[in-house]
């Protein structure tokens, strides 16, 4: 019995002990407290049942008014011990509370043995197995220096417990990216690596500084007094280094019975950065670093609303897309990227911008607007200019057109519209020059316009026809064929020059109706011709582009009974520009069908000799330009003769275009040139003729 009492008693006890210790750990005073009464109470009621275990000869009497007050002091300081001890969360405070445990235990134990006696009676007695006062009041004691041992270890090991769970939840929060600042009144009392490093000290030279001397924001106080469940973006100041932006949030925390409040701090650099490359992206060429249009259209409005001159110019590199194809994508990309460079160093106060492709526009104000011309003209000059990439040099040009606010136009559109009108001109009048906005040319635009409109009707209105331009064996002057030319007549203008609405027609797209108009009328009226002579059409860049122009021809030859043999289909450096090897798979099905393919205006671009070696072309025909200037220009002749020869190694026939006088057919003959063209041979005319005495006689003449 003695022993289950003793084993009872130390259950009981190490119970308590569990109820409180938790408690004390949470810094729960209430419960704490509860927990230490537990204890005294458990003291008490362990002392009594050892009592009731003791076996002696007689009886033992115990003062229950004495044990009662070593009772309720027992359970008075062990509360308030616990009480203490979870107010007080540092080591001292909670090793101090453990020894008032202890103390008001050992109180209770000297004070409860004076509350108990023994009346003896010899001739009571003992049970065989009784233990003696002595083995009981050992039990006792181990049971309290057991409990005493234990509360002391854990309320000593509880502080130090909380210390390592503290170290590892510093541990943790130094990991994380975010800044973590704990303040008290506005004080720094500790921080995580992360926020070290953002304000630009370290936890120890941070702790005791006013956390407000850190924020960058207008009311700082505000900040630090309010709980933040919603983040805000705010400045910091970095110690020693550059201020930052960051996202702010807080709340309140209780430690140690205070009050503080916990700052996260969230880094926004990364996040200010990719906006701003986003917003860059948005508003800037990727590849010149220029701003694009929808800077461009911002920066318009926003300089012609401060009022004053404003010069926009307009930039557009000439051949762009021949450089493009001949050299590469990679080169195309660092002739724009040279273009850049260039205008920014003719104008450096101006602001460039790159709309798309090889068009460009600069906005000038002050000076710039006021000598808007010599601007212009030195955009033109330097993008002029040779350029040397990869090795190779290249010429690729610009012209430019400029428009001035507010003489040239009120509104945006308006200016942009003129300036773009003294671009056209530019180029009409031979790329590679500036021109400032004229009010003719509005006109002019306005013409442009008008053409495009009538011409969009001209076809169901029958106002087109063809002319015929004979082409001739160079020595026999036989007429081999004829090319087809298309004319306009309209009701008011009178006969339109195909220079005029031919570039207009590739503009909008109508040359494809017109195109298809020429070719089928030509094949149709060569059926009639007297001879069967060749039929040579052709064909624009644009068709190309719209439909199969393959099943087209096809089509076409199959209405109007032609052979294919008799159709020469002559196409420019144009055609192959844009999509080299679709260009050449079209023209391979074209050749299957049995027509001629032949390469017009050979010399004038830059890669014509890269397309004979794509592609077997069945004739070559030099350009008019090469030939009229035959007589002044060494360097002409000199091409000239080249190509002849290199159609004759090639076994490609070459046709002279624009031959005029005899000394230029006598020049071809002699280079055994097999055909000619231009009006020596003779002007077009709607109608065709085989057998022209006049030419025949010119021939001979010229022979």
């Amino acid at each position: 019995m003695c022993f289950v009492a003793i084993l009872v008693s130390l259950v009981m006890n190490g119970a308590a002990a569990g109820f409180a210790l938790p408690h004390l750990r949470r810094n729960e005073v209430g419960m704490a407290a509860a927990g230490g009464a537990i204890i005294g109470a458990a003291a008490a009621v362990t002392f009594y049942i050892g009592l009731a275990a003791v076996r002696v000869p007689g009886r033992a009497v115990l003062d229950i008014g004495e044990f009662a007050l070593a009772g309720g002091l027992a359970i008075a300081g062990c509360a308030a011990a616990m009480a203490i001890g979870a107010r007080l969360s540092s080591t001292i405070g909670r090793t101090a509370a453990g020894a008032m445990v202890a103390l008001s235990l050992v109180m209770f134990a000297v004070l409860v043995h004076g509350s108990v006696g023994i009346v003896t009676n010899l001739r009571v007695p003992l049970p065989g197995d009784a233990l003696g006062a002595d083995v009981v009041s050992m039990g006792l004691a181990v049971v309290y220096l057991g409990v005493l041992v234990g509360l002391i270890v854990l309320l000593g090991v509880a502080p130090a417990g909380i210390r390592a769970e503290w170290e590892r939840d510093r541990a943790f929060a130094d990991l994380t990216r975010e800044g973590i600042v704990i303040c008290e009144d506005g004080k720094i009392v500790d921080v995580n690596l992360s926020a070290g490093r953002l304000m630009g000290l370290d936890r120890v030279a941070l702790r005791g500084r006013a956390f407000r001397d850190f924020l960058d924001a207008p009311d700082p106080d505000r900040i630090l007094s309010a709980s933040l469940a919603k983040p805000q973006e705010v400045g910091l100041r970095a110690t020693g280094g550059e201020g930052m932006f960051v996202e702010i949030s807080s709340r309140d925390l209780t430690s140690d019975g205070k009050r503080r409040r916990v700052f996260t701090l969230r880094d926004l650099s990364d996040h200010k950065q990719k906006d701003h490359q986003i917003r860059h992206l948005a508003y800037h060429d990727p590849l010149t670093g220029l701003a694009n249009r929808a800077a461009f259209n911002e920066a318009l409005a926003s300089s012609m609303k401060r009022g004053g001159e404003v010069a926009l110019f307009c930039i557009d590199l000439d051949k762009f897309k021949e450089v493009n194809d001949v050299f590469g994508h990679s080169a195309g990309d660092e002739i724009l990227k040279t273009a850049a460079r260039r205008i920014i160093s003719a104008g450096p106060n101006a602001m460039a911008f790159r709309l798309g492709g090889d068009e460009f526009v600069v906005i000038g104000t002050g000076a710039d607007a006021g000598d808007a011309n010599k601007l212009a003209a030195l955009f033109a000059e330097r993008l002029n200019t040779e350029t040397t990439i990869a090795g190779r040099t290249m010429r690729c040009g610009a012209s430019v057109g400029y428009a001035v606010f507010p003489h040239h136009g009120q509104t945006a559109d308006a200016l942009f519209a003129n300036a773009d009108a003294a671009l056209y001109r530019a180029k009409a009048d031979g790329r590679g020059l500036s021109r400032g906005f004229e009010p003719e040319m509005d006109l002019a635009l306005r013409e442009r316009r008008a053409l495009q409109q009538d011409l969009a009707t001209a076809l169901s209105r029958n106002e087109l026809f063809l002319h015929w331009m004979p082409q001739a064996d160079t020595k026999t002057g036989e007429i081999n064929g004829f090319e087809a030319l298309a004319r306009w007549k309209h009701p008011v203008r009178g006969v339109v020059p195909p220079i005029m609405f031919i570039p207009v027609a590739e503009e909008t797209a109508a040359i494809v109706q017109i195109g298809e108009w020429v070719l089928r009328t030509a094949c149709r009226e060569g059926m009639r011709w007297p001879k069967p002579g060749k039929v040579a059409v052709n064909l624009s860049p644009v068709q190309f582009q719209h439909g199969d122009i393959v099943q087209l021809v096809h089509s076409i030859l199959l209405e109007t009974g032609l052979p294919a043999e008799r159709l020469e289909l002559e196409i420019t450096e144009g055609v192959l520009l844009d999509d080299l090897s679709g260009a050449l798979n079209t023209l391979r099905r074209l050749k299957a069908l049995g027509v001629q393919i032949a390469m017009d205006d050979f010399g004038t671009g830059y890669s014509s000799l890269s397309y004979l070696q794509a592609f077997p072309f069945d004739r070559i025909k030099i350009d008019a330009s090469f030939i009229q200037t035959l007589s002044t220009s060494p360097q002409a002749k000199a091409i000239v003769r080249a190509v002849v020869a290199l159609g004759a190694s090639l076994d490609m026939p070459i046709t002279a275009e624009g031959v005029e006088t005899p000394e230029q057919r006598a020049f071809l003959a002699e280079l055994n040139c097999e055909e000619i063209q231009g009006y020596l041979v003779g002007r077009p005319s709607p109608v065709v003729s085989f057998e022209s005495p006049f030419i025949k006689q010119r021939m001979r003449a010229a022979g």
